[in-house]
């Protein structure tokens, strides 16, 4: 009797664990893994905004010069390494090079972005104890013109933070892969007749008695001028555009024609046509 009683209760456990497809210990286990996972997310995203909020913050004080903040969240032992600028190693060789270059008029004519998008926050952990964080992505930098300001670079970075004693710290920071910041142009070309497109071809010749020569091409011109080409297509009849740069052609009605040459908002070159 007491070996059908057995065998009774091992078959309402499997029936339970078949229709079921999970034990009770299984679906324990699984409640258990849910929530321990949960809890992780979460400490990561509280640490991702942690450290977006500190670099957030310095790079504020970087672009304002302010290198009293900036110093709350360098490491005294911090190293700087840059692809094309060398190393810097400890705060303080950080500070006078701040001091003695962007900073030295107490303006800072560059301005740091990060790029939108870009920007990752990897948590450092040992064990299960988190001891630093890695954020990552690109940035631009722009140059005071005037009024205005010119995107002049674009680089990646890697900056690695350390937590000691519940205060953070940069520890290095790697700035690479520096280049031009790419051109691309918002402005939609019309369509212009050979013959609207012959009119303003031939010879300019400019102040300093350099030449540039104007081509006509496919609904475009061809400007060539000190061993340079640029391909300008048409937005009016006399105004003309470079999708590579931002550059624009401007073309007098009057004879003889006159060419103005602007970057962004500023004339670079004119030029008056000889023939």
């Amino acid at each position: 009797m007491n070996n059908q009683k057995t065998a009774l209760k091992t078959t309402r456990k499997e029936v339970y664990t078949s229709n079921n497809g999970l034990s009770r210990k299984g679906i324990l286990f699984l409640i258990s893994l849910f929530f321990s996972i949960s809890s992780i997310n979460a400490q990561e995203e509280s640490l991702e905004n942690k450290i977006l909020e500190m670099d957030a913050i310095f790079w504020k004080a970087y672009n304002e010069c302010d290198v009293k903040v900036m110093n709350n969240y360098l490491a005294e032992d911090i190293e700087f390494y840059h692809d094309n600028g060398g190393i810097e190693m400890g705060r303080e060789s950080l500070n006078n090079g701040l001091k003695n270059g962007l900073c030295k008029t107490g303006e800072n004519h560059l301005r740091r972005e990060a790029v939108e998008g870009t920007v990752k926050v990897f948590p450092m952990k040992e064990i299960n104890t988190v001891y630093g964080a890695l954020i990552t992505g690109d940035h631009l930098f722009y140059v005071a013109e005037g009024n205005s300001e010119k995107a002049e670079g674009k680089a990646k970075f890697s900056h690695l933070w350390l937590v000691k004693d519940g205060e953070w710290k940069m520890h290095r920071v790697f700035s690479y892969d520096h280049g031009p910041v790419q051109f691309e142009s918002k402005k939609d070309a019309i369509v212009l007749s050979k013959e609207e497109l012959g009119k303003l071809t031939g010879n300019y010749q400019m102040p300093g008695n350099d030449i540039i020569k104007v081509t006509s091409g496919e609904n475009m011109l061809q400007l060539d001028a000190m061993g340079k080409s640029f391909t300008l297509h048409p937005e009016t009849s006399r105004s003309f555009f470079s999708k590579e740069r931002n550059l624009s052609f401007s073309f007098s009605s009057e004879a003889p024609i006159k060419l103005q040459i602007y970057e962004g908002e500023n004339l670079v070159a004119e030029a008056t046509r000889t023939e």
